[in-house]
């Protein structure tokens, strides 16, 4: 028994012996190196001078005589801009590279530019050595004219009114409100762009270079009556357009100036609207309405002035006018693109039109002016909607919401997490802030409530508090 003990506690021993020399060999595997830094030994561009749409080509020797090579970060930067940055291994204690890189023509491109060559190399030791080539200037692509080929006409060729920040201008033209058009350095029959030389397009969001197959570039200003003057911005790649600007209607025809059946509304009949550039306490002369005119459009955007004129309250710009004729009453509301802080929207159940007869119209969707309603912006971070409201208990007798239920929205349309949250503010009867499930931010009335009437809505900023005005 006891020698079987002996050779136990040995074979123990011998285990724990190998494993310490293991260690002790694992440990002098970690090569450490002497302090050393590593060299750029060569780095050249071959191209003295190119012109952007070009390539350069670039060769780089580096080394380190004691410590191995890690990486070589290079960057080719122009006008301040990263054109190209590649991360490359280099191993063991020499190293080479031969690259080729385009440097495309695009936006803020001066002529006469240096591209410049930034180097990095790293050993393996976390040294670095940094370098920067710079023998290569860049030039802008030659040409003596740019036209404005607009789609479906004829190009006209651009005046250069600037040179030196090259800007190009054409006056005379004769718009709509929309132009869509591509810019060319040449052109060919009927003066169409001509694709052996530069075009420019749409690219993105903006204007960059195009083939045959690409798309023109389009802008809209709703606020002029036509767009007669063009300007390009052959630096900065960008186009404006100018033209008269539209003046305040002082008449409104409801059958002449709104057309039937507005494509901007869905699922519904009986309106005719459109845009119309109103003025500020311009006062505006209406046609078309019959009876009484302060039963007939909003007072939150209109103070009546006389039997069929009223002043504008909002601020002067482009709005969607929608009569709806069935109910003999004009709906304005901002452009669907408005959004906080120019505009915020309601949008729920249990109000309606503060027109007589009063009626319910509202719902939980965006079709038309029947299920929202804009709140107008009446000074800095106070937002207010005047609306017959109707509460009357809900139908699930445990539900302690009525029916009257809405939220403020930051936009014309569903917009997740850009919404006015009701738990935000201090909100005064007979509203009532809720965060219950389903509803949270929304604002509310209980059921045990019951009420009806047009209300003055306010919603404040400066105090965050929402109130409600009985008007009637």
């Amino acid at each position: 028994m006891k020698k079987i003990m002996k050779n136990i506690i040995k074979f123990w021993l011998l285990i724990a012996v190998s494993s310490v020399f293991w260690a002790c060999t694992n440990e002098d595997v970690v090569v450490r190196y002497p302090a050393s830094m590593p060299s750029i030994d060569t780095a050249t561009v071959a191209e003295s001078q190119i012109t952007y749409g070009d390539s350069i080509h670039v060769k780089v020797s580096v080394s380190d005589k004691v410590a191995p090579l890690s990486t070589l970060l290079l960057r080719v930067v122009c006008n301040n801009e990263v054109v190209v940055s590649e991360n490359i291994r280099t191993k063991g204690n020499t190293f080479s590279i031969n690259r080729t890189y385009g440097i495309p023509f695009v936006a803020n491109r001066p002529d006469n530019e240096p591209v410049k060559i930034y180097l990095t190399e790293t050993n393996v030791s976390g040294e670095v050595k940094d370098s920067i080539v710079s023998t290569t200037i860049a030039k802008r692509p030659v040409y003596t004219d740019l036209w404005m080929v607009p789609d479906g006409g004829k190009g006209v060729k651009m005046t250069l009114t600037d040179p030196v920040n090259l800007i190009y201008h054409i006056s005379g033209l004769t718009f709509g409100t929309t132009l869509a058009f591509r810019i060319a350095s040449k052109v060919k029959a009927f003066n169409k762009e001509d694709y052996t030389g530069i075009v420019w397009g749409k690219v993105g969001d903006g204007i960059g270079l195009i083939d045959i197959t690409g798309k023109s570039f389009s802008i809209t200003d709703a606020t002029l009556v036509g767009i007669s003057e063009f300007t390009f911005d052959a630096l900065k790649f960008t186009a404006t357009v100018g033209g008269k600007l539209l003046e305040p209607v002082t008449t409104l025809d409801m059958t002449a100036d709104l057309p039937a059946n507005p494509a901007a509304l869905t699922g519904v009949t009986g309106f005719r609207g459109g845009n119309v550039y109103f003025g500020e306490n311009v006062e505006v002369t209406f046609t078309g309405i019959t009876g009484s005119l302060a039963n007939s459009i909003s007072p939150d955007y209109f103070e009546v002035t006389g039997t069929n004129t009223a002043k504008f309250l909002g601020k002067t710009g482009l709005y969607k006018a929608y009569f709806l004729t069935t109910a003999n009453y004009l709906y304005i509301e901002p452009q669907p693109d408005a959004i906080y802080p120019d505009a915020i929207w309601i949008c729920g159940n249990g109000f309606g039109r503060p027109s007589s007869p009063y009626t319910v119209t509202s719902s939980w969707n965006w079709n038309s002016p029947l299920d929202y309603a804009p709140c107008r912006l009446v000074s800095t971070g106070v937002y207010q909607v005047t609306v017959y409201c109707k509460n009357i208990a809900a139908t699930d007798p445990l539900a302690t919401i009525g029916t009257l239920n809405f939220k403020f929205f930051n936009k014309r349309g569903w917009w997740d997490g850009h919404e006015q949250l009701s738990t935000d503010y201090t909100v005064s009867l007979p509203l009532v802030a809720t965060g219950s499930a389903g509803n949270v931010g929304n604002t509310v009335a209980l059921g045990s409530n019951p009420f009806e009437g047009i209300y003055k809505i306010t919603l404040n900023q400066n105090d965050m508090t929402i109130k409600a005005e009985k008007m009637n």
